[in-house]
């Protein structure tokens, strides 16, 4: 039986061999340096006994590097540090170069962070000579936490074992920053929210009132257009002002998207031969960067590599979850939520950072959600039942896929045909 069919946190948990049997204990801020001296700041989360005291051994680590305070408890605290931990591993929780409290201010451009790659393999092999390590790292995360375990493997820490990424965009001027020839206008409203914490402003409450201000009347910002230096809030960041200036401005491929840290589809041959899943939603912007790296990377590795894409936005994987988006529901079993996410992942690291022998490397490579087959009614909350399920196939793209292109029609349907109007 699939986990992702699970109904409930106890049978999904059922399937894993790592038993949660640990406390934690927590030293945080720990300053890890990088090899220009630059230190980050990361927590390290700890097996402890019920009471906190410190468990003696060597475990594996999982890594989290984030640009969204490492401390927020919905996103990585209670789903990552004290699920992981509980069950046997030491979990890391950083903030990149120039967020949160690590040092490096004004060295961070959202995603055109060049230290991602040198970062990762500092951090990663600074965890692997610590005494309580057991010489085994793998990496989470999603979205920006996905492009820096990208940015890690392409420098192949040797300690580096495993990864599990999630919608994870790999082109930044494909389907990132840039969609069909214009801004993405979702990475404006990034930058305010990467202003409105950014470092470089911390002490100064003006430009923080204005950046929120302006993200308050977003819509009103975009009316404004065009964006131009000096005429948006973003303009009390001007590191993040350069990058929204390229992000809106350059049409054309050129050196910034060239960045291995805005483009890593040119270098995937250069990324870590190890374990990994690649995880994400057909209603995710980033649904063909998640498809293309699995198939690149199933292609070149012998290592196992797996694909999991459900009928989900950008968010629902993970957190609560859901079985809905828009007007629309998928039934039971396209819910997962932090529950079923979790005992994956739990089950993916048992293998390749404990070796514990759980059967996942016999799975098949690809579980895709196949929508459809509803009896079109509704749910309680007034979704359309849609329905689905999930299957399993042997590889991506299918090799019995039938490709067709289709035509929109006058009357709002499809025709293999273009249809000429008169």
């Amino acid at each position: 039986m699939l986990l992702s069919k699970l109904a409930s946190e106890t049978e999904a948990a059922q399937l894993s061999q790592s038993p949660a049997e640990f406390g934690i204990n927590a030293s945080l801020d720990v300053m890890v340096p990088m090899r220009d001296g630059v230190r980050l700041a990361t927590d390290v989360y700890r097996p402890a006994d019920q009471n906190g005291n410190l468990i003696d051994g060597r475990f594996p680590v999982i890594l989290g590097r984030t640009s969204y305070d490492k401390s927020n408890p919905v996103i990585w605290v209670n789903p990552v540090a004290r699920f992981f931990v509980s069950h046997g591993y030491v979990v890391l929780l950083q903030d990149l170069r120039g967020r949160g409290l690590s040092e490096g201010t004004g060295q961070y451009h959202h995603t055109a962070n060049q230290f991602e790659g040198p970062d990762g393999y500092d951090t990663i092999e600074w965890a692997a000579a610590q005494p309580w390590c057991n010489g085994k790292v793998g990496m989470v995360g999603s979205s920006h936490g996905g492009i820096v375990q990208n940015m890690a493997s392409l420098y192949r820490p040797p300690h580096l074992a495993a990864l599990w990424v999630d919608v994870a965009p790999t082109n930044a001027f494909r389907d990132e920053a840039r969609q069909g020839g214009a801004m993405g206008l979702h990475m404006f409203g990034a930058m305010f929210l990467h202003a409105y914490d950014s470092q470089e402003i911390r002490d100064n409450p003006q430009a923080i009132a204005e950046v929120q201000e302006g993200a308050e009347r977003l819509r009103e910002q975009v009316y404004n257009t065009p964006f131009t230096r000096g005429s948006t809030p973003i303009k009390n960041v001007p590191n993040l002002e350069e990058i929204l200036m390229h992000y809106y401005q350059d049409g054309v491929y050129n050196d910034f998207w060239a960045q291995e840290s805005m483009n890593q589809t040119p270098h995937f041959a250069r990324m870590a031969d190890i374990p990994a899943v690649y995880s994400g939603g057909w209603y995710d912007p980033f649904a063909w960067d998640v498809t293309e790296q699995f198939a690149h990377m199933a292609a070149q590795n012998s290592s196992p590599q797996r694909l999991v894409m459900g009928p989900w936005n950008h968010l629902m994987i993970r957190g609560a979850g859901s079985s809905s988006v828009g007007e629309v529901n998928f039934g039971p079993s396209a819910h997962w939520g932090d529950p079923v996410y979790n005992a994956r992942r739990l089950r993916w690291f048992d293998r390749w950072l404990k070796d514990i022998l759980n059967g996942v490397e016999d799975e098949s490579p690809v579980e895709i959600f196949v929508m459809g087959g509803g009896d079109g009614g509704s749910t309680d909350r007034g979704h359309l039942r849609h329905g689905g399920e999930w299957r399993t196939e042997s590889e991506w793209p299918l090799a019995r896929a039938d490709q067709r292109e289709l035509h929109l029609t006058s009357d709002g349907g499809l025709a293999d045909s273009a249809q000429i109007e008169p």
